[in-house]
């Protein structure tokens, strides 16, 4: 995309007024995209390409970016930064970084890549699993999917002296079906995957057409199911997908520019954060998944990191330079969204280990409560104190130690630290799934979730139904 010593000017010319640390990050990202929306095709191609350059000086960022790769438009941005840190307090002199490039034993193979399927092939593909939505039950109302691919080709530049070059390819996949009784009952179900590869990624129980008969099923559930009981009593949650109740209340206040404002995580390392039995990790280095990658948007190695082991606090999700405040080291966590925003840290693919419990004898030993197979339906998180309420997309009772009936209506709600802490069974059948879900932290980015069945007593459910008690003596 732009040549080396293009760069490696660029970012001497960035350095040239005494800034701290500096980058330079080019990209070149291509979207093909085909949806349907009750039988309509719709197709979109679109390409954005750009620089961002970044300096900071005495712990501030300072950012501009250009969407040219033009020599002189890279080198005006990055003198643009240099002076904006300088605060007009210094003159140029000459600095030399010597670039040299890092390589990763990781690798995110696409297969097969976009422009090797021809676009009136993937019209076929998403009119043929439109059909089979539609063609499912009496009732479907509405039908809509999408299909996207993204080709996202990155260098960085760093005053360290990191070169990256780094390809990613993320397709992602969303369906959604509307049911409607003679009742006049409309409800929606909905799945979806996305995945750092190509098409090849999408079988068995994420081939298309398994998420196609998903969002199906959970129509189908929730015309036939019951009100939502409310109370705080045991919540267990299903393997997977169900991470994100984590990923939203507790995850965010562990990344470091949160944690250094003030999250509820604050000088908590060392010290006890959730129920003995519980680790949590982020780890970006495992293949396939949405929040993974060689290396980080700063040019720092991907890796997998430890933030809960066993019940007590042991890291903090960082990038550089709040890593720098924290008096940590970089996780490898610094991401952006595009050459248009500095990188800041979040997340990658979070998820609970496994405990060692059978996920059956969690339900067995359950008498009365809710299971939660996938969250969703809407929610909302205060990323400082960890309050969150979410919604259920599939959830259902749990009588006398067995799933019995679908639910609707539920909610859940709560603190995430408190949230772990009374956790008290975990499972062994962890699920990290490979979620198409974006986290809108200030920026978008994939991120990937999970954790095995788990059992939680410190959630309040809201519903429609009968008010419940914990009749087993649980958090309240």
């Amino acid at each position: 995309m732009v040549p080396e010593d293009i760069l490696k000017e660029a970012v001497e010319l960035l350095m040239a007024k005494g800034a701290d640390f500096g980058d330079v990050f080019v990209e070149r990202a291509a979207f093909d995209s085909v949806s349907s929306d009750d039988r309509k095709i719709n197709t979109s191609t679109l390409i954005e390409k750009g620089v961002g350059v970044r300096g900071v000086k005495d712990g501030k960022t300072y950012y501009a970016y250009t969407d040219s790769f033009e020599p002189e438009e890279i080198y005006k941005t990055a003198r643009f930064v240099a002076d904006a840190a300088a605060q007009g307090m210094a003159k140029e002199t000459a600095v030399v970084v010597n670039l040299t490039r890092q390589a990763s034993e990781l690798s995110f193979p696409i297969v097969p890549r976009p422009d090797e399927v021809a676009t009136e092939k993937k019209i076929e593909m998403i009119s043929g699993l439109t059909e089979r939505a539609w063609s499912a039950d009496k009732r479907v109302n509405q039908v809509s999917q999408f299909f996207r691919e993204i080709i996202r080709q990155v260098n960085i530049a760093t005053s360290s002296g990191k070169l990256i070059n780094q390809t990613l390819g993320l397709t992602e996949f969303y369906a959604s079906t509307y049911m409607k009784d003679e009742t006049g009952n409309l409800q929606r179900g909905g799945d979806a995957r996305a995945a750092y590869a190509g098409q090849d990624f999408f079988k068995g129980d994420n081939s298309f057409e398994s998420i196609v008969d998903k969002s199906v099923e959970r129509a189908k559930k929730l015309l036939e199911a019951v009100d939502s009981p409310r109370g705080v009593f045991p919540v267990v949650l299903g393997p997977g997908d169900t991470g994100t109740i984590f990923h939203e209340s507790c995850g965010h206040g562990m990344e470091a520019d949160l944690v250094y404002k003030g999250s509820n995580f604050k000088d908590q390392i060392g010290k006890q954060t959730a129920a003995k039995g519980v680790t949590l990790i982020d780890d970006g280095t495992i293949p396939q998944l949405p929040g993974s990658f060689a290396f980080d948007d700063e040019g720092t190695a991907s890796q997998r990191t430890v933030l809960i082991r066993d019940g007590i606090q042991e890291n903090y999700m960082c990038d550089l330079i709040w890593a720098k405040k924290l008096g940590l080291e970089s996780t490898g966590s610094g991401r952006r969204q595009s050459f248009r925003f500095p990188p800041i840290p979040r997340m990658r693919n979070t998820f609970i280990d496994n405990g060692d419990m059978a996920p059956e004898d969690i339900i067995a030993n359950t008498k009365k409560g809710i299971y939660v197979a996938v969250t969703g339906g809407g929610g909302e998180v205060d990323v400082i104190t960890g309050n969150f309420m979410m919604g259920v997309g599939e959830g259902y009772l749990i009588e006398n130690g067995k799933i019995s009936r679908p639910i609707k209506g539920a909610t859940l709600s709560g603190m995430g630290i408190k949230a772990l802490k009374t956790i008290d069974m975990v499972g062994n059948d962890l699920v990290i799934a490979p979620s198409a879900g974006r986290c809108g932290k200030m920026q978008s980015a994939p991120v990937g979730v999970g954790m095995p069945t788990i059992r939680v007593r410190g959630i309040l459910v809201g519903g429609p139904g009968e008010a419940w008690e914990d009749e087993e003596g649980g958090a309240k």
